[in-house]
């Protein structure tokens, strides 16, 4: 019997079983003619981009003019991440924190790719993701995670963040978490580029392996949260697809546990309540509550009956509060884990230009598509750019949804 909060985990004889396997042979996988061939992305949808011409593909992410950087890529991945603060707004003193640059260029370069089969910088890309691997690159970043059902989630010497009420208090969970987001990334992009890539080519069990080390990493997904990819749970069900089981019981889950935190006007729990960064965490709780519809639609598994209402009534939030932020004041100066100040009580720091916005920003495209004659796709095409920061790539998932579903776009 699998417990209520465990999320599809296996047990045997009343104890948890590993979830991690050699991949030293993937004939030895179980079937997985049942899964998308990525998992973030419906096959229904790759196939009708695979129907369109590389010209209009490239034209339609932005790369009509120009090719991906390989500057910054070459540069490569640091040993380790170390030393940002609660508030995390000493980047330029953290070790190893160009690796989310890096880390974006990256991706950039998976989703040209992806667009053009551009062979010759298919074959670059793998070798280079085999030779971060083989140096286990970010590897030395203290992991602040505990895989347990057992115990803590976060590890003792990693507790405490925010100690300083100002947020300059060390936090290496903070160090934990980008290392950690960037490796999962590089599987997501794995999951989509290389898996069936010179299917008997030895630099796959160094990836493999590579990637192995960092699924130890990724806690449970025990209750659900909006932030973090949904507590942990997209990264979960990426593990599952890559140990060849079957991760449907999981979206259904993620589906019935987030509409719990959908609330009726169209506010989510504790994200558009965050004072002078709720329109922030409302976005971001958009591309989420997106990507749990995507994942449904993808795995034929049908959503709560009035999900999609309230996610439309959520749109509708964020498109006035971006107009006019004094729309948000009400959910905003509750101040949840955040700041509000009454004198400014209007300002909302989110950009006024939406071009601008790279960490899940993929979701205005995939409304788009999905919400054609909605009044925010129309905002969105009024904003948007095709040279915007959420086409080619995006600073969460790390390959560019968004432009997938933008070369859909009619």
């Amino acid at each position: 019997m699998i417990p209520s909060l465990s999320w599809g985990l296996t047990f045997k004889d009343g104890k948890q079983v590993d979830d991690n396997i050699s991949y030293e042979n993937k004939n030895d996988l179980p079937d997985q003619s049942d899964f998308s061939i990525f998992l973030l992305i419906s096959d229904e949808i790759l196939n009708q981009v695979s129907t369109l011409s590389v010209k209009d593909k490239k034209s339609s992410c932005g790369f009509d003019i120009g090719r991906p950087s390989w500057r910054q890529i070459d540069k490569n991945l640091p040993d380790k991440i170390e030393g940002y603060n609660s508030r995390m707004d000493n980047e330029y003193k953290v070790y190893g924190s160009y690796a989310r640059q890096t880390f974006y260029d990256f991706s950039i370069a998976a989703t040209y790719i992806f667009l053009t089969q551009d062979e010759k910088l298919k074959e670059r890309l793998f070798d280079k993701l085999y030779q971060w691997a083989d140096a286990k690159a970010l590897l030395k970043t203290k992991n602040c995670y505990n895989r347990s059902l057992d115990g803590k989630k976060i590890v003792r010497e990693c507790e405490g963040e925010w100690s300083d009420p100002n947020g300059q208090d060390l936090a290496p969970i903070k160090d934990a978490t980008v290392s950690l987001e960037i490796a999962i990334g590089l599987n997501y992009v794995y999951d989509l580029l290389f898996e069936d890539y010179l299917v008997n080519d030895p630099r796959h069990q160094s990836i493999q392996k590579y990637f192995q080390q960092w699924h130890k990493r990724v806690p449970y997904t025990d209750k659900f949260f909006w932030g973090l990819q949904m507590n942990w749970a997209v990264p979960n069900m990426l593990i599952a697809k890559q140990s060849g089981k079957n991760y449907n019981d999981m979206i259904d889950k993620l589906a019935k546990s987030s509409n719990k935190w959908i609330n009726s006007d169209g506010s989510f729990k504790d994200r558009t309540t965050r004072g002078n960064r709720a329109l922030w965490y409302h976005h971001t709780a958009m591309a989420e509550a997106l990507m749990v519809m995507e994942l449904s639609k993808a795995a034929d598994i049908g959503l709560p009956d009035n999900y999609e209402k309230k996610y439309l009534k959520a749109a509708d939030l964020f498109s006035q509060a971006y107009l006019d932020p004094s729309y948000i004041v009400p959910w905003a100066k509750k101040a949840h884990n955040s700041q509000f100040d009454p004198e400014m009580p209007n300002f909302q720091n989110f950009p006024n230009d939406l071009n601008q916005v790279s960490f899940e920003g993929w979701w205005m495209w995939v409304f788009q598509y999905r919400y054609p004659d909605h009044p925010l796709s129309k905002l969105f095409k009024e904003k948007l750019s095709p040279y915007a920061s959420s086409v080619k790539a995006d600073k969460s998932y790390g390959f560019g949804i968004g432009c997938i579903y933008k070369t859909l776009l009619r």
